[in-house]
């Protein structure tokens, strides 16, 4: 597990450099990565938020990101094609004059899971799962390196505990996809000093070994480390970041 040799490579936890970040967060929901943002926004970052849900909890939400953050704007236009992520992304530099940071969210949905029964289909599954982030990336990526800024991004995906059947299978399916994109897109941008790295959901093996998803905390703790000038050697990894908020908190 890299987790072991990020942990080593810190003995205090200091994200001082993050105040004034410009931070890039898609997917949002009132149920998923709030405490990841608000870890931001408790650091001094500006952040631009992308959240699928519009609702009062999600209202609620963006208040107290606003009051912690250097400045926040909050974003509910959807993310389904690639127009739309380039579009963000866009938006986001001309909001604070560039980007350092990208996290991206990815939920699958249990219903999508319930619905798969052929190969085939856990292929489509993970490629729709995986094609805006992808974008998102590709497009960050670019204008962090038009203006030789050496940032992060880190694609995090979701879903169901991957208990046996569909679940699992699609675990396998997602974790070795995400893998070769991620290593793809590290190897590319790695002469920009830009890090690209993601985090999975557990596999089958790890699920029956009572290996679990990562909380919101664990998440938050992960992201900030990730962000921050002690892990600027790691890139290109997929890792589960299970824990890591007891580790680092």
């Amino acid at each position: 597990m890299l987790m072991s040799v990020i942990a080593r490579q810190c003995e205090s936890v200091d994200y001082s450099e993050l105040s004034g970040a410009r931070v890039l967060i898609t997917g949002l929901t009132s149920e998923t990565g709030f405490d990841l943002a608000r870890g931001f926004a408790d650091h001094g970052a500006r952040l631009i938020i992308q959240s699928p849900e519009d609702s009062p909890e999600m209202t609620e939400l963006a208040a107290v990101l606003a009051e912690n953050s250097a400045a926040m704007k909050l974003f509910n236009d959807p993310l389904a094609s690639d127009d739309q992520a380039l579009k963000l992304v866009q938006t986001a530099v001309q909001e604070f004059g560039g980007l350092d940071i990208v996290i991206n969210l990815v939920s699958v949905p249990a219903a999508d899971v319930a619905r798969l029964e052929t190969m085939e289909d856990v292929e489509g599954l993970v490629s729709d799962a995986l094609r805006i982030p992808l974008r998102l990336t590709e497009s960050a990526a670019n204008r962090m390196r038009l203006v030789w800024v050496e940032g992060s991004i880190l694609n995090i995906v979701r879903m169901p505990d991957a208990g046996g059947g569909r679940a699992a299978m699609l675990a396998d399916v997602l974790r070795a996809a995400l893998q070769d994109l991620t290593r793809a897109m590290a190897t590319t941008w790695s002469e920009q000093g830009i890090r690209i790295n993601a985090v999975a959901p557990p596999s089958s093996v790890g699920a029956l070994s009572g290996q679990r998803a990562a909380s919101d905390a664990d998440l938050s703790a992960f992201a900030l480390q990730l962000a921050s000038r002690k892990s600027r050697s790691v890139s290109g990894y997929v890792l589960d970041a299970e824990g890591a908020a007891q580790r680092w908190g």
